[in-house]
């Protein structure tokens, strides 16, 4: 083999194994600094670009903001190596080479990437932690636009002074996926991961979700942003979603922390869409008397968990029901009330089928409707006849099931709490039967969700959505041979309602984890 053929082999192994496409550009910051890494992302021009950060540790006191340029279709911007979570977020490995203390007053973003459809994006190797003082409102690492193919992994997000951790906001339309990333908060009030994907669904502009609310629930597949093999430890909330958000959690390890899904409240703004959390292990150190998902909107399927410690596995709730978390303005200034226990009137926003509202606007339960417009209250409406009316949200309940689950002491406790009061169980939430906790009685086809390797013998009974009468998706049966969950619609037959996503997820499988990585571009 003769020199050209070896210096030639040598290069294309390289590129294979530090996960850089042949006839990249690559391009190495001179040091960890602010200005040397926007120096670096501003020398981005080719279509495939890496981006090395050095090992050290540096303190930003101002934020980078980075578009990737139209002729760029794919950016890897790569630390020199961080403490990161092993398979199932089981423990750590790894070390802190790059390290980004964050010190940016008003508590703003350390970095915002802005990605466009098409475009490629993949953060990795890198800690983030928060400098003493430092109060942040969004997630350090802010993640902008519309690509479907957004990986942020191998990182360490740590609040070692004790502040609040807010780790990654993923806004825009942005999907993807979050893994083996390790968070740690001591902080009661830490965000991990904050999940606002629906705000421009569908290429929408409006920034409230509206045409997330407008979509199907797409469970099941890509259309999510994912956390995967991550370790969450420390604080009380792993995370949130709102405007018509769409998150999946999986294959995590969840210390100390759980997830909330915000409701449709005062602003125009939409709650969290749908969210899909299965085959994680949530512990506490302590005896917990929450839940591990609070679910104030939308649809949620929740399933194969192993929960210890907490007071629930799901509590159902809808916040526009009081005063008790914000105060509502009826319309045409606002949602109002649903229901009409705290002013004696009912909002034209929700079905009030009775004096509870039920069903409430985005309520737990519910899924697509009318698509809402209007830039601001008071011009927020129906756009199906331009007049604020109940926009025919169907019927979309929870599913909770096969979950293992050891209690924290409380009486009453399990799987599902509901403190809404319009919801109901087997109508908008469905659960396996467990004499303690789940479902009373055994499967006869009329209540909950049967787990068996083969449909279950007998009749079945659809859901009945109280607004139109129709048919809606009613009791389960998972397939425990093939992973698929069925529900009962219409009555009596089996129909194929949710699958999981491909996991690992496929954009995971591109190169491993950086370590102590330097390199200089021939």
């Amino acid at each position: 083999m003769n020199k050209f053929v070896k210096s030639l082999t040598l290069a294309i192994l390289l590129c294979v194994f530090s996960g850089i496409p042949l006839g990249a550009q690559t391009i190495n910051a001179a040091s960890c600094n602010t200005s040397d890494v926007q120096t670096a992302l501003n020398s981005v021009t080719q279509s495939s670009a890496t981006v090395n950060i050095p090992a050290g540790r540096c303190t930003w006191t101002s934020a980078i903001a980075f578009t990737i340029p139209a002729g760029t279709t794919g950016l890897i911007i790569q630390g020199s190596g961080a403490q990161y979570a092993t398979t199932g977020g089981a423990g750590t490995t790894g070390t802190d080479e790059t390290i980004i203390t964050v010190d940016i007053s008003g508590g703003n973003p350390v970095i915002v990437l802005t990605t466009a459809s098409g475009q490629s994006l993949r953060v990795t190797g890198i800690e983030f932690t928060e400098a003493s003082g430092y109060n942040p409102a969004h997630g350090m690492v802010q993640l902008q636009g519309n690509s479907d193919a957004v990986r942020v992994d191998h990182c360490h997000f740590d609040a070692e002074q004790g502040e609040p951790l807010q780790g990654i906001e993923v806004d825009g339309a942005v999907l993807g996926v979050a893994d083996h990333d390790y968070f740690y908060s001591t902080a009661s009030d830490a965000n991990d991961i904050r999940v606002y994907n629906g705000a421009s669904w569908n290429g929408s502009s409006d920034g409230y979700g509206f045409e997330s609310w407008a979509d199907a629930d797409h469970f099941g597949s890509s259309e999510f942003f994912f956390a995967e093999d991550d370790l969450f430890s420390g604080g009380s909330y792993m995370g949130d979603c709102d405007l018509g958000g769409r998150y999946v959690i999986r294959h995590s390890t969840l210390t100390n922390a759980v997830m909330a899904n915000h409701g449709t409240n005062t602003s125009p703004s939409r709650g969290c869409r749908a969210a899909e959390f299965y085959d994680n292990t949530v512990t506490s150190t302590a005896a917990n008397g929450g839940s591990v998902e609070s679910d104030n909107s939308g649809p949620m399927l929740v399933w194969g968990n192993t929960v210890s410690e907490t007071r629930y596995i799901v509590n159902i709730a809808d916040v526009r029901q009081n005063n008790a978390t914000y105060t509502e303005t009826a319309p045409p200034n606002g949602y109002g009330y649903c229901g009409t226990a705290q002013t004696g009137s009912s909002s034209a926003w929700d079905g009030n089928v009775n004096s509870t509202g039920y069903p409430c606007l985005d309520a737990p339960g519910r899924g697509a409707g009318d698509l809402l417009s209007g830039a601001a209250f008071p011009n927020v409406v129906d756009s199906v006849g331009s007049t604020i009316t109940w926009p025919h949200q169907v019927l979309d309940p929870t599913y909770v099931w096969d979950n293992s689950y050891t209690s924290a002491g409380y009486s009453p406790e399990g799987f599902v709490s509901n403190v809404a009061t319009g919801e109901s169980d087997n109508v908008d939430y469905y659960q396996d039967f467990n004499s303690n906790y789940g479902e009373t009685g055994s499967w006869n086809g009329t209540a909950g969700i049967n787990i068996s390797a083969s449909a279950p013998s007998g009749n079945c009974t659809a859901g009945t959505d109280s607004m139109t009468s129709s048919a809606a998706p009613g009791v389960g049966w998972w397939d425990t041979s093939n992973n698929t969950l069925y529900v009962c619609n219409p009555t009596n037959t089996w129909t194929a309602y949710y699958t999981p996503y491909t996991y690992p997820h496929p954009l995971t499988q591109a190169v491993d984890p950086p370590t102590d990585l330097s390199a200089t571009p021939h």
